[in-house]
Order: C-alpha cells, then structure tokens, then sequence
C-alpha cells in the first residue's frame, strides 16, 4: 500500500512531469497519473521542440484574428477558428483579449515566462538530465518583403525587451544555416534560443522525478474529481480511488472536462496541430527555423527531421486533415529543398491546450479548495514547462511565487467581457 500523497498530479505530459519534478524536490509526497502508456502521451510529443522568447506573441491578437477570419474557408489554413457553436463562447473572449493594450500585456508576460524557463531548461541539463536541450539559436525566415518588415518590428520589440536578435538579409540566414532555399530572402536570428526533443525531455524529467521519490503512474485515467462542498480531496481512477491534500490538473486540452465535474470553469479548448518526420539523413539542418509566410516550422533532432505548424482550433475533435498536412510539408519543402522527396515517417497530430488570451492558466481556483490548474499554454507548453512546475511548487507549497500570478489566475477570463 502506497501512502496517501500529498499532491496528486493529473496529465504526465511537459508541464505535469515539471511539476512532479519540483514537488518531489521539494519533499512534497507525489502521485501523478498518466492516461497513456508512457509519458508525453498527447500533446507534449509532438511539438518543435523550440525554446524561444523571441516568439513571445499570444495567440490572441488583431493579427491572428483576422488570420482566423480568413481561412474561414480555407482547409489547408495555418490557423483556422472551426465555427462550432460550442466555441463561440470561447471565441467571444479571444476576440476581447485580442485588444491592444491586452495584447501587449501577454506579450510581455509571454517573454518573460519563457526567458526565465530557458535557463531552467539548461539548468536541468547541466544537471546531467538527458534532455538533448541544445542551444543553437533559432531563425525566422520570410520570402516576402511585408513578412521581413513583420520581423523587423517584432526583433526590435524583443530587442528592447533585453533579447539578443540579428537582423539578416537571405544570404546572411544560409551562412547561419546553408540548408534554406534560394527563396529566402530576410530572416532574423535569436542566438540565445534552445531546442530539445520533447518526448526525450519529459522522459528525463519523468525519471528524475521518479528519483526524487515521486509515484509516476501510466495507464492510469482520472475519471472526475472527488469533493466534499467546495474542497477537492482526490480523484476518481481506472484504478481506483485516490486521495491528496492537493489535486494539480495539468490535462491539457482534457483539463476543463475534469474541472467542469467540480463546478470549476477552465476556459480552454484544443488546438490541432501536426507533425511530419522525414529522415535526418543526407540534410544537414542544424538550426530550428520558422518560415513566416507558410508559419511552418522546422527542428533538426536525433536521428530525424520534424516539421510542424498550423493551429486549428476545433474543441476536441481529433480527425486528421490531409490537406493542412499536405501545405506543413509543402511549406516545409520551399523553406528547405533538400527536404523533398523524403519518406514520411508518419504523421502525427494532437490537441494544444489553448487559452483565450493566449496566456497559460496557471494558480489555485477560487471556486474549489484544494485545486490547482496548470494548463492554456498553447503551442509553448515544453517551452514554458519547467517555469511551470516551478510555480505550482510556490503555490501548493505556500511559498513567494517567482512571478506575479494576477497575470496566470484562473480568474481573470470573468473581466474580459
């Protein structure tokens, strides 16, 4: 018999793995359980992998909303609001966030989050985790003259911000990284950015944790919140019953079912997106790189290449479109021709746990005691992990949080409409 814990942890992806990570540092008694049979089972496998604060923007803004608006109709669109009814309440409060001085609030809060998970991602990797962080800075890239002027403002922004960014023509981008095409011509280059593989990194965090004395439990599926009143004391399992003093709900897109049950309301929705690998072998990339007119993404990782993009937000549907799978890997072709004609080792696709203001959800409800959200990270969930887990150690453990939580609290979606 296992001793009753003090914080059970639902979700084993990036951020859940964090968490148990720091609590079981901490000496807090962990259980976390996981659906799938390992961890990174959903979402937290399948992004780029980039760790970068040049790309600090939330998702709500007037650009992306227009963006949204466009490709409507358009079914290989980058990033697509799929009009369901059921998401209309959720589009209502992205269209308030996506005001000005709203925007520029995430922007800032966005940054700062990832610059401070950075330098823990490269402290767990001093440590000796085998995360396979590695810090070869990330280029954006344009083939068009409106797109070069997009990443000058948003480099100076950064620039301002305290980040070190390099502005470039094309030929300045294929001295950094001669695998891109003849078709770029600008780009700029963050050379303090990071990436990892991001199922090797949970993995390492996962075990690390299990070092540390946590309880990792796969194949094991929350079923719905135990409370008394309005303090939550456990969760319902495949497996049973199990109580905690402390209950983390870090499902991702999975995370406002499990809250609903306890009268919790968790403003997020998933967010599609995809992933082709193609072979390592004979491209050379080194250099994770983001091509702004298709907003593909390409990452250079063990043994493969990944190439990824689009935001589809659809709720939890989960069915594949060829066509948007199609224009990732056309997008992916043009940016880097050495690409083409490269086997797919599969496709892979999952739900992105996504906010309305683009910000993650991160502190206690005020509705239920007892609970704690860590969730609405959106495609930045690996990057922002470790800050992640870092807060929900403050929080459940009482102690001077490292950043301002008003900007995370679960409450705040009340004030935008």
């Amino acid at each position: 018999m296992r001793a009753t814990p003090d914080v059970l942890i639902v979700g084993g992806g990036a951020v859940g793995a964090c968490c148990a990570l720091e609590l079981a540092r901490a000496g807090s008694r962990v259980t976390l359980i996981e659906r799938g049979a390992e961890l990174a089972w959903a979402a937290s496998s399948g992004n780029l992998g980039m760790i970068c604060a040049g790309h600090s923007a939330p998702i709500a803004s007037v650009a992306s909303l227009k963006l949204g608006l466009r490709n409507l109709l358009r079914p290989d669109g980058a990033f697509y609001l799929k009009p369901n009814p059921s998401l209309l309440p959720w589009i209502a409060r992205f269209t308030a966030a996506c005001r000005p001085e709203q925007v520029a609030r995430g922007v800032e809060v966005m940054r700062d989050l990832t610059v401070a998970s950075l330098a823990l991602h490269e402290q767990l990797a001093t440590e000796g985790l085998e995360t396979t962080f590695l810090k070869r800075g990330m280029l954006n890239a344009t083939e068009t003259e409106e797109g070069f002027e997009l990443m000058r403002a948003e480099a100076e922004e950064n620039e301002e911000a305290g980040l070190r960014v390099e502005i470039l023509t094309g030929d300045g981008a294929r001295e950094i990284e001669p695998e891109i095409g003849p078709t770029i011509t600008g780009a700029t280059y963050y050379p303090d950015e990071a990436h990892c593989d991001p199922g090797r990194f949970v993995g390492a965090v996962g075990e690390a944790a299990r070092a540390a004395g946590a309880d990792i439990r796969t194949r094991v599926e929350a079923l719905r919140l135990l409370h008394t009143g309005a303090r939550v004391h456990g969760v319902e399992t495949t497996s049973g019953r199990i109580h905690a003093d402390t209950v983390v709900l870090a499902a991702g897109a999975w995370t406002p079912k499990l809250a609903q049950q306890a009268g919790v309301f968790v403003p997020v929705t998933g967010g599609k997106g995809y992933h082709v690998e193609l072979p390592a072998e004979p491209t050379t990339l080194t250099t994770p790189t983001l091509f702004v007119e298709s907003r593909v993404g390409v990452t250079p990782m063990p043994g493969r290449i990944r190439i990824g993009g689009t935001l589809e937000l659809s709720g939890l549907d989960e069915s594949v479109s060829p066509r948007r799978v199609k224009a990732i890997v056309e997008g992916a072709i043009r940016g880097v021709p050495s690409l083409a004609g490269r086997p797919w080792n599969g496709v892979w696709h999952g739900l992105r746990p996504c906010s309305p203001d683009g910000v993650p959800i991160i502190g206690k409800s005020a509705d239920m005691a007892g609970l704690v959200l860590a969730t609405g990270h959106t495609h930045m969930g690996l990057a922002m992990a470790p800050i992640t887990g870092r807060l929900v150690r403050e929080i459940v453990r009482d102690q001077e949080p490292s950043y301002r939580l008003g900007a995370l609290s679960p409450d705040r979606f009340q004030a935008l409409l």
